[in-house]
Formats: structure tokens, sequence, C-alpha cells
């Protein structure tokens, strides 16, 4: 069996259960995973981490709500349902040594019973004697903000399901969903590519994204956000011939708060043309700007 959540540590958030309060990293402002082995909580942004502390540090509580599942807890769950079962975690926690991704793949395919882990265990697996694949909260892959969340989604789900059935004897696929009807998992189940193909398009069509459209992305950084965000500002009346989203906040990095401009233009030639001609005009100051042309994801 091959199981996928592709959420790492034990718990992804960690919640007051009497104030609400959540854990925060300093620096991004998203919340901190809590990580059982090293009893410690880590940022999966900048990967910093920090001294776990049961007790709340806004209310003084000590009753902490167990909010969510990642893959140690997974694990650790497993082992309880299945004591027997030999298993086997893979995921980029399990693997920061050399040589420990192939040693865990040959202890899988030398008799181990379960391999739980996240992305990394979805792609080139050939496993002959794996009959099951299961996928835990799908859901998580398509609710991110960002433009292209169907389409890696649905390549995740479906080189997962590959996984499945590959020697003599049929392999079954469990997909946990609270939206079975969604386009995605429908495409997934009945291994519709071109189905998902002509969907996706519509959508991409209608939201005016690529490939229909020419992308950049421009991000300022400040340790004040009124400054990021006047910036931001200054330099969107700067795109008078493209179509623009933002200017938005988003999530920190290393102190600093993020406002983000997407320009949208038919035309690649002239929105390189504009932004460089933003990037030369714009007097910004200490207010750092950071360029990508053309993304393939959006900072969130």
């Amino acid at each position: 069996t091959i199981l996928l959540l592709n959420r790492r540590g034990y718990l992804p958030v960690v919640r007051c259960a009497d104030c609400q309060d959540v854990r925060i990293c300093p620096d991004c402002g998203i919340a901190l995973s809590y990580h059982k082995k090293e009893n410690r909580l880590v940022c999966h942004s900048c990967e910093r981490s920090f001294r776990y502390d049961p007790v709340c540090p806004a209310c003084g509580s000590p009753h902490a709500a167990m909010v969510g599942m990642g893959t140690e807890k997974l694990e650790e769950t497993l082992q309880e349902l299945f004591p027997q079962a030999r298993i086997v975690r893979m995921d980029a926690d399990s693997t920061r040594k050399k040589g420990t991704h192939k040693a865990l793949l040959d202890e899988f395919g030398k008799g181990a019973d379960i391999l739980v882990g996240t992305q990394m265990v979805a792609k080139g697996l050939d496993f002959p004697n794996v009959t099951l694949v299961g996928v835990l909260q799908a859901d998580n892959a398509l609710i991110r903000t960002d433009y292209r969340a169907a389409e890696t989604a649905y390549e995740m789900l479906e080189q997962a399901s590959g996984r499945s059935g590959r020697g003599k004897r049929p392999g079954e696929v469990l997909i946990q969903t609270f939206d079975p009807a969604h386009y995605v998992l429908q495409a997934v189940k009945n291994h519709d590519y071109q189905g998902f193909f002509r969907q996706e398009m519509q959508y991409r069509h209608l939201g005016n994204y690529p490939p229909y459209t020419y992308m950049a992305m421009v991000v300022f950084s400040h340790e004040k956000p009124e400054k990021a965000m006047d910036k931001a500002q200054q330099a969107a009346e700067m795109f008078r011939e493209q179509r623009m989203l933002g200017p938005v906040t988003i999530s920190m990095r290393r102190q600093k708060h993020r406002v983000r401009l997407l320009i949208k233009d038919k035309d690649p030639a002239r929105l390189c043309q504009a932004v460089w001609q933003m990037v030369h005009e714009l007097d910004h100051g200490a207010v750092k700007l950071d360029v990508t042309m053309h993304p393939l994801r959006l900072e969130d």
C-alpha cells in the first residue's frame, strides 16, 4: 500500500483549545507546523524552527487543539491500527541525509507493507506488489491560491493513481475528498486527460490566464506594510496598456511585508518593455522589488 498525504510534520497547525490562538512564524506570518520527533515548531516556508512549549503564549492555557494531520501523525496512527505492519515514511524530513531516499525505497521494496509520504511518492515508483494507493485530503491541492492549482493537483493525483496495479494483480485507488464531483477528481477517476484539458482551458480563458495571455509578477517588500503597498500602487499606475491584478498583500518573508502585483498582456514583448520601464523609472527607495516574468506559480 502507498498512502499519499501532501503535508509533512505531525500537526499542520497548533491552536490553543481555549483562546484559539494559532502559533505563527514571526518571519512569514503563516502557521507553524508541529514536528513531534524533534518536538519543535517548524515554518514550512522559511524552514525556521522554534522550541515547542505546550503553554499558550497568548492566554497561558496548557491545552492545545489537535488540528489536522501530517505524514508523521499518519505514520503513528497507522502503527496503532496495524501494529504488525512495517511502515516506511518518505518526506522532506525523513530524506534529509544523503542516501536515505534510496534506502527507504529499498526497504519498502524488500518487504515493508505501507509507504507513507508526500508528493515524492506519487511519481516514478514501480513496485509490482502495490495493489492499493490511498490519497488523503486531496482537496488541499485544489484550494491553493494559484491559477495552476487544478493542473498540478490533476498531475499529482493521476501520477499517484498509476502507482497501483503495475504488476499482474489488479490495483485499487481510494481518494479522500469532500467534493467528488469536482472536474479534476472526475478526470482522475476516468483517466480522462482530454476532458480535464478542455475544462481547464475554459477556466483559463475566462480568467485570462496563460496560455491565453502573458504574465509578469512583481513583489514589493518592506518592513512597513504601508510603504510596500504605496510603491505597488505607484507602479500599478505606470501600466496603462496592461491588465492588472492587485496590488494585494501576501504572506511575509524574513519579517518583511510583501505586496504582489500581477501584470497581463497579450504581447510578450510589450509586457517585457513595460516591466523594464517600471523598474527603471520607479523611485522605489528602500522597497525591494522582485520581478518574475512568466511565473509558473504565484507567491502566496
